[in-house]
């Protein structure tokens, strides 16, 4: 069987788009097939698979695959781009708002200009903020929030990301974030309205080029923790920048969300 696919990125987070509103893919998309065709080098290679689904109540719903071949909640810069690929696709309006659902909730989303989107998140659940834990990383006080995947958030001075890597990666598993674990995210502040992050992601298993519900939770934290003016311009690993903000639909994420490419998949 042969299956049509889109390549999006997402300020540097690229994704494997399906439509499967029809559902004739259902018997396909296992968590072997999703790890598969997410290997880079070996396959078409993405940070995940994101699956367009049909829903009763809404145009579309959204399903997110880690680039492991397991499901996650939300995806943010995902969220964004199944917004543009559901208007290219038909299925939701290209002007105006719109909403679709998620695993964690409804979100509503809006075309910004002919490569970049909005959505609005679900309500972040704030674990706790800048607690003094004794763990091996640059500055002992760490958030956890949770904003549609759980983070954790810290704080470092003046751009110092040499130990990133390795404190991240063993940062990720650690039993105060559950069994589930957590992102991982080191936020550098820049002026009054802008942060520099780096994001290690779980599922990906590795640091990604930008990350939605990262840029996210950073802002909420850098806002309520050192009153940075928003909307908060996020610099991410890309060198993109991701934009937060906040009204009374709550917290919103926009930025790139564009196709690299259309193509039939042979080989399955």
């Amino acid at each position: 069987m042969k299956i049509e696919f889109c390549k999006m990125s997402g300020a540097g987070n690229d994704f494997i788009m399906v439509n499967n509103m029809d559902s004739s893919l259902d018997h396909i998309l296992s968590n072997d097939f999703i790890r598969n065709v997410c290997q880079r080098g070996l396959s078409v290679g993405a940070d995940g698979l994101i699956e367009m689904k049909s829903d009763p109540k809404y145009p579309f719903r959204m399903k997110y695959y880690n680039s492991d071949g397991n499901p996650a909640g939300m995806c943010g810069n995902g969220g964004r781009c199944i917004a543009v690929y559901a208007v290219l696709q038909g299925v939701a309006p290209g002007s105006g708002a719109f909403s679709f659902k998620s695993d964690v909730g409804i979100h509503k989303a809006e075309i910004t200009s002919s490569n970049t989107a909005r959505i609005w998140m679900t309500d972040p659940i704030i674990h706790f903020l800048n607690k003094s834990l004794d763990l091996p990383v640059k500055n002992s006080l760490i958030s956890f929030l949770d904003t549609g995947v759980p983070h954790a958030v810290i704080f470092i001075d003046n751009d110092d990301f040499d130990d990133f890597t390795e404190q991240a990666s063993s940062l990720r598993s650690n039993e105060i974030f559950g069994t589930a674990g957590a992102n991982v995210n080191y936020v550098s502040i820049r002026g009054d309205s802008g942060i520099k992050i780096r994001t290690w992601e779980r599922g990906v298993e590795g640091e990604t080029l930008a990350c939605g519900t990262g840029a996210v939770a950073s802002a909420i934290c850098t806002n309520l923790l050192y009153k940075q003016r928003i909307p908060i311009q996020v610099q991410v690993r890309s060198g993109q920048n991701l934009t937060v903000g906040k009204n009374g639909d709550g917290w919103w994420l926009e930025g790139e969300a564009k196709i690299v490419y259309s193509a039939v998949l042979l080989n399955l």
